[in-house]
C-alpha cells in the first residue's frame, strides 16, 4: 500500500492524458528538483496503459545505455 496521497497533480495529468490520447509519438521529457513527486505522477498515471519507464542514473551513458 503507498502511503503516500496522490493529490494536486491534475493539471500534470490532463496534459499527460491529451498527449498519450493523440495519434503519432511524443518523446517528453521531465525534469525538475529533488522529492517533488515526479516518479509518483508517471507511476500514478502509466499504472493502467502499457508503456517503458526508463530512469536514468549519474554512472554515465554507456551504464545507462
Amino acid at each position: 500500500m503507498n502511503m503516500f496521497l496522490f493529490i494536486d497533480r491534475a493539471e500534470e495529468l490532463e496534459f499527460l492524458q491529451e498527449r498519450y490520447s493523440k495519434k503519432g509519438f511524443d518523446f517528453i521529457v521531465m525534469y525538475g528538483r529533488r522529492r517533488i513527486g515526479k516518479t509518483e505522477l508517471l507511476k500514478n498515471f502509466v499504472k493502467d496503459k502499457p508503456h517503458v519507464y526508463f530512469l536514468c542514473d549519474k554512472t554515465g551513458t554507456s551504464t545507462n545505455i
